[in-house]
């Protein structure tokens, strides 16, 4: 399996859906990555991408926790798009995620680059 290279024909895309918390609206341990696992692999898998992982534990130098999915896309629904230039197949997982975690925190929904 092809990872997505510039200038290069790919198999498979991997997008991070990821929010900061700057406030610790989640508290000290969200434990989201446990919650919304079981969902996370279901929804994917009937979207037809593959769910990678989830890392809730994490913050930036500093110090603002944040909270991050990775989902695997096949080319073609990274291609189809929607208003905001995101893959469609993202909104029905955005939408589930945004239901675990507080409101008014905002997202970044990005190709993965590592």
């Amino acid at each position: 399996m092809k990872q997505a290279n510039q200038g290069e024909d790919f198999d498979w895309v991997v997008w991070k859906l990821e929010v900061q918390d700057p406030h610790q609206l989640a508290g000290e341990d969200p434990d989201l990555d446990e919650r919304t696992q079981e969902t996370m692999t279901q929804l994917a898998a009937s979207l037809g991408c593959v769910y990678e992982r989830c890392v809730d534990y994490d913050s930036y130098d500093s110090g603002t926790p944040y909270y991050a999915w990775w989902v695997r896309l096949p080319a073609a629904e990274h291609a189809q798009r929607d208003k905001n230039s995101l893959p469609v197949v993202l909104d029905p997982i955005r939408e589930y995620l945004d239901g675990q975690v507080p409101d008014g925190l905002e997202w970044e929904i990005t190709p993965d680059r590592s």
